[in-house]
């Protein structure tokens, strides 16, 4: 992989992650334009004010200075090791995050994605559940097709016996599942009986009873149509805490949208309905479920 391949990547993944919601808190409040879109100018103030924290320049330095370097990386035009450290300093990134832009810039391969339709092993029942959530997080973007794009998942876990394996469930074989911390996809099969998808991660390290780990995946959907218009997460009693985000494209908001609580996983309607507003193209929920629960949210074009 040549060199301006490698900024080419690097650079369309680090606007992905600047647009993602881990990092878009530090420039949307210095951002002027519609929310939703990356400004340049924002990231640029963002940069700005690391290095006056940093003393590397004085209060006489303008944001509006380092706007063409910011517009050079994004584009992929030019982006150098000393920019990029800054971006990652300024932002705070993860490690895992900072490791593959460093990776991709200088043209190493980052693990690739595990395309489920095209990795499915065949239908097996769903094999004895190993280990529990404690904790979940998840976001779920919708794009301007109306389709699910993108579903970003945390989880805290916790052994239940001896393991090496966590089976991610879905509803649909159009995705390709990549990990950010935690582990690898390696395998993807139907569940016996059910209309439902498994991949098989390999965790990063094995667990004994009572011990926990940290997993950051994303799941990135290619359907031919859109799916019904909902967005639901079903929960075991040991979850403690769960967070749900889900977030519209800005040429894509819908009619209306409703947090719902649904009887079980086979129900096709809520059994509880109550509309919410969106705010900046999105909202969100945290709660301690305390039981068993599908809870989630739907939506109206």
């Amino acid at each position: 992989m040549g060199s301006t391949v490698g900024v080419e990547l690097a650079a369309r993944r680090l606007t992905e992650l600047l647009a993602g919601p881990r990092y878009r808190r530090h420039w949307e409040r210095h951002s002027s334009v519609r929310r939703g879109q990356l400004s340049r100018a924002a990231v640029a103030a963002v940069l700005a004010g690391h290095l006056f924290e940093t003393g590397e320049v004085g209060w006489e330095h303008r944001p509006r200075s380092l706007e063409n370097r910011v517009g050079r990386a994004l584009n992929g035009d030019r982006l150098s090791d000393r920019t990029l450290e800054l971006f990652i300093s300024a932002f705070g990134m993860t490690e895992e995050h900072a490791d593959e832009l460093r990776a991709l810039l200088h043209g190493r391969l980052v693990p690739s994605p595990l395309v489920v339709a095209e990795s499915i092993s065949g239908e097996r029942p769903m094999p004895p559940r190993t280990v529990r959530t404690l904790q979940v997080a998840e976001h779920h973007e919708i794009g301007a097709d109306r389709s699910p794009s993108r579903h970003v998942t945390r989880q805290l876990l916790e052994a239940l016996e001896a393991t090496d394996r966590y089976h991610y469930v879905f509803d649909t074989a159009h995705a390709a599942v990549s990990l950010s911390s935690g582990g690898t996809p390696v395998d993807a099969f139907r569940v016996e009986g059910t209309p439902l998808c498994a991949v098989e991660i390999l965790l990063s390290e094995p667990l004994l009873p009572g011990q926990t780990t940290h997993l950051e995946f994303r799941t990135d959907f290619s359907y031919p149509e859109p799916p019904r218009p909902e967005f639901r997460r079903g929960v075991s009693p040991g979850v403690r805490h769960l967070a749900l985000t889900v977030r519209f494209h800005p040429t894509a908001p819908p009619r209306q949208v409703l947090r719902a609580r649904w009887g079980d996983v086979t129900a096709t309607e809520p059994d509880e309905a109550v509309p919410v507003e969106l705010v900046g193209g999105q909202t969100a929920l945290e709660v301690v479920p305390g039981g068993h629960c599908v809870i989630g949210y739907t939506w109206r074009w």
